[in-house]
């Protein structure tokens, strides 16, 4: 993505712009642990001076994800802030949901409602109740159960172990920022149910990765 560098444009909202897709770039896995960004590099992907593109490096810095190397260098660091943790967290789930999804397709798997939509309920009476735990583990049932459905079994208990090792580790930030989304993943998992019936194999993946968009953007803003 291009920023033109317009003399009328104020500088320190250009460098907020390049911060934000940069620091999106560190979360998605653009940029890997260890690697290095060069300001020269940056001014030239976003058509800014270099003054500009280091200001911008800098804010991620502040951010934890970057660490100055150089004068005119930063490293992405290895950490566990909470953007690194929650964002590779999903990440796993929304790629593993994807391949799901193709494996009914590819296998002309329909699925069976009933099951899936009891977990379903229980997201909503959760969510309507305020019952963090209850909306959790409706979640994980959910996935889970889609899991044993599509005969990948395998990767449903490989979460279903991660989950119970990470929520051990949530902290108010973690929680807070689940539940806050707790609403639009409902409403995505009805519609995901309701194209996975269909058979509309492509919806079904278009609103697992606006999802994960989502919970991404929620990290990154």
């Amino acid at each position: 993505m291009m920023i033109p560098n317009k003399i009328d444009k104020d500088d320190h909202r250009v460098a907020d712009e390049i911060y934000a897709i940069m620091k999106s770039d560190v979360l998605n896995g653009k940029y890997k642990i260890g690697q290095v960004i060069k300001v020269q590099s940056v001014a030239a992907l976003f058509g800014v001076s270099g003054n500009i593109a280091e200001q911008a490096l800098q804010l991620v810095c502040q951010r934890g994800l970057l660490t100055p190397v150089a004068e005119d260098a930063f490293v992405v660091k290895e950490t566990h802030s909470q953007e690194f943790y929650y964002s590779g967290r999903f990440q796993v789930i929304f790629l593993n949901m994807e391949y799901i999804i193709q494996k009914l397709k590819s296998e002309s798997i329909m699925i069976a409602r009933e099951p899936l939509i009891a977990y379903v309920e229980a997201m909503r009476a959760s969510v309507a109740q305020c019952h963090y735990a209850g909306y959790v583990a409706g979640c994980e049932g959910f996935y889970c159960e889609l899991c044993n459905q599509a005969k990948m079994s395998i990767l449903g208990e490989t979460l279903r172990k991660m989950n119970h090792q990470l929520n051990e580790l949530d902290d108010g930030f973690g929680k807070e920022f689940i539940w806050s989304s707790a609403t639009p993943t409902l409403e995505s998992v009805e519609l995901l149910l309701t194209a996975l019936e269909e058979r509309n194999y492509d919806q079904a993946k278009e609103i697992v990765q606006q999802l994960h968009k989502h919970y991404i953007s929620r990290l990154t803003d």
